[in-house]
């Protein structure tokens, strides 16, 4: 963010102050609570007033003022009683702040600067505490410093005289003037007349006397005094001077004079060097790692962790007990364990101390410097870096003991284990929750839908993914309308099979129902005529109308096929045969298998050529005569013998006459096998005897054709069996094939009719209907003829909707019974693609969710307690890296640095060690802490100086104070409560400016706004704190969790305590008084004292703190204490009113209201600053200081106040609250539930309602849980159920499954968990 220069001068005005309303400048009236004339006490101790300076100036410890109480003078008793609120208020400054801001103000000048301004303000300020010591008030010396030149006299000076005065005469060394008062002011003297001041040194300022101090107006002043003319006066006053704002001007000076790069230019068109200043926010300075937080840590806190890890300067938003300081803690003990500056800053001492706590508690407190008071707190601070150096030799002895690398090994090892979890975790969460896939996410639809069981139940595998559920509405419209006509007119209408009547027109209802009466009339004639044609002896019961049409019309062809095949009389008589028995229905493989033996025959060898008559015996005789050789040479049928074994490959050797035998006996048996088969086969179409003279050649081709003839056959009856059973019975009744085929013919004929008549009719009658006709004709027209008369109008709007459907919506719509139904298939489809992208959502209905929750909180507790060890170790070793080692094998590193921070004598401002040795400060002490004004009064206004600047209690922080802090950071993260207190001046005054002459949009809101967290929040992301840590009871934050931080806040106590019916808050009526003179209620204040002692015997060792609603309130009940003898009981933390509560917190608080009906019995509605703007936010801090119980004292009852009219909403609320605690105080307050934020709320989406509704102890009553377990009296909690509703979605994955256990286990809950997968597979 950029702040132009024009804003950095507002800022600087502001600051200056240099208005009237300074009272370091222009102290015309001294306050009873603020300041006391030190002459008041001349002569009180029978010396003179000037004493008391003279014994400042000579740096005694203590100087005796007056006695605390003397019968004899009652001056000294008056005196007393201003110094006791004196102290009063310096101790509340230093408890508030942690400045110390007593001083008494010697010498004083008075007059007018050069522009005529008037001056009546120190000189020099005596740093001192007020103190009891005996009887006698003490002037107790502050710190090491002796005197102080009043800076803002010093920059008012410049500032009105238009000079500028050299750095060296802002900061005089007044340690160097002598302890002697004469010779002290003589030095003064001479330091005035060498300085570029022009003030007139009195003579009687060298007179060993203090004047009354003058009370002058600034009108009176300008009467006095002549322009230019400045005196120093001997008035010496006790008081509150704020010094420390002083030390922020030199920062804006700082920037102003940066030659930043602008637009900007002066009136005279020069260009203006300090155009603007920006806060750097570095979003590169990413941290890789796990973080090292030693702390424990919430979500929310989490989650601003990682921002600033991220490298995002952030915002944070933290309600009252939300944990600010413990995010804090773990913010700078990450940073400097990665070797970071840090600073803390803070305007709130106790906020300071909170967080130096916690770092203390792990460790830290060596690597921590607090500074609260940069003048006081000086020697603790150097004594602390001698010890750091002194330490080094040990840190490192240290870090050698420790297996480092073991340790840090194991740490990753932790960490690389959660983030594997979380991201598994994740995924989970990541599928349950996700809308994008079908339009509802897993876990709706496993809440709002019902495992199937039903066997019909719709199917909708096939087309679920054409329906999203985002657009899903208008579907579901039309089935809703669609289904309601089906059921209308029932699944057993005539027309319930149908052709569309979405175009239908009164034409076409009467073409249909002359269509009816035609088809009524020849249906049953078709069906009688085939059933003649085919032998049928009763037509109907071999073939009914869909067998006609569905297995004969469309094989018209066919019958032609088979009309034409069977005219042929072998193919006629292979199926003669079939049909009749005498060959089988297979009677192909039959004739293979004939033919495979022929060919075995064959294979054997058979004799070729002609045959002639008595083969066999001319055979035999010539072998016999090849047996003998003289035989043979005479043997006469030599010649036939030899042209048949030439005609056969053979020779005429007694051998191949023997195979000429073998071949003949075989050609006999082969011809003999293939006249079996030809005649089984074709039957008289084949010749009866072999033919000897047809060669087997011959007979193989006419055993081909045969063999054709039969597959032909085959297809035919094939054809018939399948296609035309009826026509089996047929063939047997028809002598040739010729008339088979006009059988076939015939049927053919009447085929073509009916294809035709079907035609015409299937224009409005489908074909179920038609069969139905077939079956009972005069019965089903009727029905059709009546149904069209009742339902015609029906029927056309419905299949006028059914057109509007696309082909996936009809196959829904066809397939279900109730949109339900639909409701329910289509979500269980969607679960199973679902389960099927995303796995782990199986992953809770087995173990393995218990398992990677059970791993993850292991490992963060583990990663926890080895933290703390490695944050230490890293700390350690940076005091020691890099250490400079001379030839004598010395350390001179930190060697300059201890001897500065040592010596006694001339020892040097914080500042100027920061200024030489800011490196080595910063690796011995890498940790600060310290309010704006000290952080400007010690480091330089060096940008970039800390890596991280954090900034607490930002609400109650002045922006132009907490500016240049934040500057001097890399990152910042500024810490706040927009709903907490507003900034205030604390006696500091304030220069108001009017943003309307800004000129830009950017200077108006910096202009604008009045706190640091106003101004940052307009430019720097936020994140909120919500858990909710400090109160132990829920009625105690509950009011303010509702009307200040929207139900945001969680709040976990205690399982037993939540269990105790005793109320938080306790209403005290009293009747009291209200007292407009002093704006006090005594009867109130008394009734504090009396409960403070009371609760002392019933809460021993309870904090208490009381908060009244005005000072003057307070201011009684602290007098009344004192007016006791007796000191405030050391339960009592504070005493304080609404303005300045803030960070404060304690077990028991008290409120003291005061406000009353007055002695008449009027009651105004001036509740103080309740009443102005934003003192609701006031009331908000103060309601939640309690951490165990509240008591109001009040003397007013809720209906007594009037507030409607009231223009803020204050006493509105102050009103709400008073009723809301008499409420509690009576037992009628009743905890509720937390808002469903984050998920859709329809009918069953949520889990918890499924289960409180199957279990009635089960109620929504608890925020921090989904359900809470009702029990029997005296226990009105038994435990508590955990689902993955609203709250599971808010949650981050660590918080779910490791935090919030941890949690519930440490408050000792008993609690259960449910998913809604578990819940779903359970139904």
């Amino acid at each position: 963010m950029l702040f132009s220069a024009a804003v950095l001068r507002t800022y600087r005005r502001r600051l200056t102050n240099l208005s009237s309303r300074n009272r370091s400048l222009l102290l015309s009236s001294l306050p009873a609570d603020q300041f006391v004339d030190l002459h008041e006490a001349d002569f009180r101790l029978n010396k003179a007033s000037f004493e008391l300076i003279a014994a400042l100036i000579a740096r005694k410890a203590n100087v005796p003022v007056c006695a605390i109480t003397d019968p004899r003078d009652e001056r000294s008793n008056t005196l007393s009683k201003r110094l006791r609120r004196l102290q009063r208020t310096d101790a509340f400054i230093e408890a508030e702040r942690g400045t110390e801001d007593l001083y008494v103000g010697w010498p004083f000048v008075r007059g007018r600067f050069n522009d005529g301004t008037p001056v009546h303000g120190p000189l020099l300020f005596f740093p001192v505490h007020l103190a009891t010591e005996g009887n006698q008030w003490r002037l107790v010396r502050r710190g090491d410093e002796n005197a102080l030149i009043n800076q803002s006299m010093l920059l008012a000076y410049g500032y009105f005289n238009g000079i500028k005065l050299p750095d060296e005469w802002l900061s005089p060394d007044l340690d160097s003037f002598d302890k002697d008062p004469l010779v002290f002011r003589t030095q003064l003297y001479e330091w005035l007349k060498a300085s570029p001041l022009a003030i007139n040194f009195n003579p009687d300022t060298f007179t060993d006397t203090l004047l009354p101090f003058d009370r002058q107006s600034a009108k009176s002043l300008l009467e006095l005094d002549g322009i230019g003319e400045l005196k120093l006066i001997p008035e010496a006053v006790l008081g509150i001077f704020p010094q420390a704002g002083s030390f922020l001007v030199p920062d804006y000076d700082e920037l102003l004079s940066e030659p930043t790069p602008g637009s900007l230019l002066p009136e005279d068109g020069e260009p203006e060097p300090p155009q603007s200043s920006s806060l750097i926010v570095d979003e590169g300075r990413r941290v890789a790692g796990p973080a090292l937080l030693p702390l424990p840590i919430d979500a929310s806190q989490e989650t601003a962790v990682e921002a600033v890890r991220l490298g995002q300067s952030v915002v944070v938003q933290g309600p009252p007990g939300t944990g600010k300081s413990q995010l804090i803690a773990n913010l700078m003990a990450d940073a400097a364990a990665r070797g970071q500056r840090v600073l803390l800053v803070c305007q709130k001492r106790a906020a300071l101390d909170v967080v130096h706590q916690r770092l203390t508690d792990v460790g830290m407190a060596p690597f921590v410097a607090l500074v609260h008071d940069f003048q006081n707190d000086r020697q603790a601070l150097y004594a602390q870096l001698a010890e750091q150096i002194d330490a080094i030799d040990t840190y490192r002895s240290q870090s050698r003991s420790l297996d480092a690398v073991l340790l840090e090994r194991e740490f990753d090892t932790e960490s690389r284990r959660i983030d594997g979890l979380v991201r598994e975790l994740q995924a989970f969460k990541t599928a349950l929750f996700d809308t994008s896939v079908c339009g509802l996410s897993a876990k709706e639809l496993y809440l709002t839908s019902t495992p199937q069981t039903e066997a019909d139940a719709p199917d909708l595998s096939t087309v679920y993914r054409h329906f999203q559920f985002g657009t899903l509405t208008d579907f579901r419209d039309r089935l809703t309308n669609y289904l309601a006509y089906r059921q209308q007119l029932g699944h057993e209408h005539p027309f319930t099979d149908r052709v569309s009547f979405a175009r239908f027109t009164g034409a076409d209802i009467a073409s249909l129902r002359l269509l009816i009466t035609d088809a009524a009339t020849y249906l049953p004639t078709f069906v009688q005529r085939a059933g003649t044609l085919l032998g049928d002896p009763a037509p109907g019961t071999l073939l009914n109308w869909t067998e006609l049409t569905n297995r004969y019309v469309p094989q018209r062809a066919t019958l032609d096929a088979l009309a034409q095949t069977v005219a042929d009389p072998l193919v006629w008589s292979v199926l003669s045969r079939v049909a009749a028995g005498s060959l089988p229905d297979s009677p192909t493989n039959t004739l293979a298998d004939d033919l495979a033996a022929l060919a075995a025959i064959e294979a054997r060898g058979l004799l070729l050529g002609l045959v002639p008559n008595g083969m066999g015996e001319r055979l035999r005789q010539g072998i016999e005569a090849r047996q003998s050789l003289v035989k043979w040479l005479f043997y006469k049928d030599k010649a036939f013998l030899n042209d048949v074994s030439q005609a056969n490959g053979l020779g005429t050797s007694l051998a191949d006459l023997q195979t000429l035998e073998s071949r003949w006996v075989n050609r006999q048996s082969w011809e003999a096998r293939a006249q079996e088969t030809g005649q089984q086969f074709a039957g008289t179409s084949w010749s009866g005897t072999p033919d000897s003279s047809r060669q087997p050649e011959q007979t193989k081709q006419r055993l081909g054709t045969l063999q054709q003839t039969v597959a032909r056959a085959e297809a035919v009856w094939q054809t018939i069996r399948s296609t035309f059973p009826e026509l089996e019975r047929v063939i047997a009744q028809q002598p040739s094939g010729g008339s088979f085929g006009q059988v076939l013919s015939g049927l053919r004929l009447l085929l073509d009719e009916v294809h035709l008549s079907q035609s015409r009719w299937q224009t409005y009658l489908t074909s179920s209907q038609l069969t139905a006709l077939a079956a009972n004709p005069t019965g089903q027209a009727n029905a059709l003829q009546t149904a069209l008369r009742t339902d015609a109008d029906n029927l056309i709007e419905m299949d006028r909707l059914r057109d509007t459907f696309t082909t996936p919506e009809r196959t829904v719509a066809d397939q279900v019974r109730s949109v339900a139904a639909f409701d329910n298939a289509l979500r269980l489809a969607w679960i199973d693609h679902l389960e099927q992208l995303y796995p782990e959502l199986r992953s809770v209905s087995s173990l393995k969710m218990a398992q990677q929750e059970t791993a993850l909180q292991h490992s963060i507790q583990r990663q926890q307690q080895l933290t703390r060890a490695i944050l230490l170790l890293k700390l350690r070793e940076q005091t020691y890296r890099d250490l400079v080692i001379n030839r004598l094998n010395n350390v001179v590193s930190f060697r300059e640095l201890r001897h500065q921070v040592t010596k006694k004598r001339n020892v040097w401002p914080i500042r100027q060690v920061m200024s030489q040795y800011a490196d080595e400060v910063f690796r011995l002490l890498p940790c600060w802490m310290a309010s704006p004004e000290s952080v400007s009064a010690l480091f330089p206004m060096q940008r970039g100086l800390f890596d991280l600047v954090i900034f607490d209690e930002a609400s109650q922080c002045f922006a132009e104070n907490g500016l240049p802090a934040l500057l001097r950071g890399k990152q910042v993260v500024v810490a706040g409560d927009s709903k907490q207190l507003r900034p205030s001046d604390l006696y500091r005054a304030r220069i108001e400016d009017d943003a309307t002459n800004a000129e830009t949009t950017d200077e108006a809101v910096a202009l604008e706004v009045e706190s640091l967290l106003d101004l940052t929040a307009q430019y720097l992301p936020q994140v909120s704190l919500m858990g909710h840590y400090r109160s132990r009871s829920l009625d105690l934050i509950a009011f303010s969790n509702e009307h200040f931080y929207n139900d945001t806040l969680t709040l976990l106590p205690d399982f037993a305590e939540a269990n105790r019916r005793e109320p938080g808050i306790r209403y005290l009526h009293v009747p009291g008084q209200w007292q407009p003179t002093d704006r006090t209620n005594p009867i109130e204040a008394q009734a504090v004292l009396s409960l403070v002692n009371q609760l002392q015997t019933e809460l021993p060792g309870r904090s208490i703190g009381v908060v009244t609603f005005n000072f003057q309130q307070q201011q009684l009940i602290q007098e009344l204490w004192q007016e006791q003898g007796e000191p405030m009981p050391t339960a009592v933390r504070f005493v304080k009113n609404i303005e300045n509560v803030q960070g404060d917190e304690c077990d028991v608080i008290i409120f003291s209201v005061g406000y009353a009906p007055d002695e008449r019995g009027r009651l105004s509605a001036q509740f103080g600053s309740l009443n102005a703007g934003g003192g609701e936010n006031r009331l908000n801090v103060a309601i939640t200081r309690a951490r165990e119980r509240i008591y109001i004292i009040t003397s007013l009852l809720p209906a007594q106040l009037n507030v409607d009219a009231t223009a803020n909403d204050g006493p509105k609320l102050l009103k709400q609250y008073l009723h809301y605690a008499l409420d509690v105080s009576e037992g009628r307050f009743r905890p509720h539930p937390k808002r469903v934020v984050g998920l859709q709320t329809g009918a069953g989406t949520l889990l918890k309602d499924k289960l409180a509704q199957s279990h009635p102890n089960w109620r929504p009553e608890l925020p921090f849980a989904d359900l809470t377990v009702r029990g029997n009296e005296p226990v009105i909690y038994e435990g508590l159920v955990l689902t993955d509703d609203d709250q599971y979605f808010q949650q981050t994955i660590k918080e779910a499954h490791a935090y919030r256990p941890f949690a519930l286990q440490n408050r000792h809950w008993p609690y259960r968990r449910f998913w809604s997968r578990d819940v779903w597979r359970q139904a």
